[in-house]
């Protein structure tokens, strides 16, 4: 690393003594030097890893926030979903067979029963229904079998 006129300058200038000394110095300052350069070069192969560890690592975080707004996309939706479901639960329990001595017009089209127009109950919710407002036929919680439904409750079994 130092030039040969520098040590041979050095050298004519000092005795054999000091000369030894100062070339000890020499060799310890050239092995310190290839430690540390050796040391450099560790250390940047461990930047090297740590920057592709930052790189993967980054992109599972990428893959991670993506998996995350779906599932709470899909949480929220599942909870919609509930909400719709308690509902429509609430409005079944609530439901009740009309008596007919009550019921003295059409629940959907408000005309009033008489001779020619007869009262039908829908087999799904139980209201009182002129024959055109219950001429939809389909399955119920109730029957497998198709029956007569008012036109609510067919939207309703048959989305």
């Amino acid at each position: 690393i130092f030039t040969g006129t520098f040590l041979e300058a050095v050298v004519s200038t000092q005795s054999t003594g000091e000369n030894e000394r100062l070339y000890g110095k020499v060799n310890i300052s050239e092995v310190t030097i290839e430690n540390l350069m050796d040391e450099r070069k560790l250390l940047q192969k461990s930047v090297l890893e740590s920057e592709e560890r930052n790189h993967v690592i980054a992109q599972e975080n990428a893959k991670l926030t993506s998996d995350l707004e779906k599932t709470q996309t899909t949480l929220n939706e599942i909870a919609q979903e509930h909400s719709h479901l308690l509902y429509t639960q609430a409005r079944k329990q609530n439901r009740k067979w009309e008596n007919d001595s009550e019921v003295t017009n059409c629940k959907s089209c408000y005309k009033e029963f008489g001779v020619s127009l007869r009262k039908h109950h829908c087999r799904n919710c139980g209201g009182i229904y002129c024959d055109n407002c219950s001429r939809f036929r389909s399955s119920t919680p109730a029957s497998k079998q198709k029956v007569r439904v008012c036109g609510s409750c067919n939207k309703e079994l048959n989305p």
